[in-house]
């Protein structure tokens, strides 16, 4: 049955540390120094194992800057080991060829490097003078070494301007996927930064557009939940449920703290006391995401809830409420 494929999530975000030499004014995860309490070596590969029992078959490591993380390279080989993709965001600072063919000899299979406007721009946006250009040799570094290269994008009002910008400069660049990250006000993202609901639109239908454009050039992904009211394909997918939080995926903090997803910070449980397994059987948060009978305002009365949803972290974010509707919707938008 489809269903059980989303008993566990399938795709887990764990950012391994939270140290970051970058201090992005949109950080869900507030990175920056790394926090009490991150997960030992140890634990971080029983923790793989954990995952890879409940079969999760994709793996992204983050952060903070999980380069940063003085085992990644064990973390990477365990998970490799289980047989599950591993992908590895950086902000690209410290990847240069050498590095990214290391990361490929242990296992790692792609790279997704954060890229927030050109130039100056990039490097306000992640408050780093100098990264932008680190950006592009971290790029040209994993594509020589072989990774599959992604590039992530977030747009909020300090950088939207730079959309078309950054999507012609992936595909100059030959990455492999571009990436429409969807801003959501938490950790130091502040609902100040966020865009109106007909800008969130225009953005995903300059993405399809895109995609359509670009068709054997660059592959497009996106996390942006209302994906399903301009593209009409995926709605038909069966397995397309627009936001995937406690259902396919999960999200594990550097010090253990297990969430529905990276932009939704209500915690389940911590792995340093419970079995990772447990804290999502356990867990009602994870029963009320997965009935969308549960949702309020807008997105419970939504006529396609079952394949959009709203985005849970955007409801959490503005209302503190997880069930609340999404504020980004241009459906019912004033």
């Amino acid at each position: 049955m489809l269903e059980e494929w989303f008993r566990y999530p399938i795709h887990m975000v764990w950012s391994v540390t939270n140290l970051c030499n970058a201090h992005c004014v949109h950080c869900s995860s507030s990175s920056g120094t790394c926090l009490p309490g991150e997960l030992s070596e140890e634990r971080a590969l029983k923790l793989v194992d954990e995952l890879a029992d409940m079969g999760c078959i994709d793996l992204a490591l983050s952060g903070g800057e999980p380069l940063l993380r003085s085992d990644i390279r064990s973390i990477i080989e365990r998970a490799a080991y289980h047989g599950m993709q591993v992908g590895l965001g950086t902000n690209g600072w410290w990847l240069d060829f050498e590095k990214a063919k290391k990361l490929k000899k242990f296992g790692l299979q792609r790279i997704q490097i954060s890229l927030d406007g050109i130039g100056r721009t990039h490097d306000e946006v992640r408050g780093l003078k100098g990264l932008f250009n680190r950006v592009e040799r971290a790029i040209d570094a994993s594509l020589e070494a072989g990774l599959q290269t992604h590039l992530c994008f977030t747009p909020h009002k300090q950088n939207v301007h730079h959309t078309e910008q950054v999507i012609e400069f992936a595909l100059a660049k030959g990455v492999h996927l571009f990436n429409l990250s969807q801003f959501v006000p938490v950790g130091r993202g502040s609902q100040s930064m966020d865009l109106l609901p007909e800008q969130w639109k225009s953005l995903a239908i300059l993405w399809v557009n895109k995609r359509e454009q670009l068709k054997g050039l660059m592959k497009f992904s996106s996390h942006l939940a209302q994906m399903a009211l301009v593209d009409p394909s995926l709605a038909c997918q069966e397995g397309f449920k627009g936001c995937q939080a406690g259902m396919a995926q999960g999200y594990i903090s550097a010090d253990g703290w297990v969430t529905p997803c990276v932009m939704l910070p209500v915690r389940l449980g911590n792995v340093k006391e419970q079995a990772l397994r447990e804290i999502w059987d356990s867990s009602l948060v994870i029963q009320q995401l997965r009935d969308r009978s549960n949702l309020g305002g807008n997105c419970g009365q939504c006529g396609i809830r079952e394949k959009c949803g709203g985005c849970r972290g955007v409801a959490y974010g503005l209302y503190h409420d997880y069930l609340a509707e999404d504020s980004h919707c241009w459906l019912h938008a004033d």
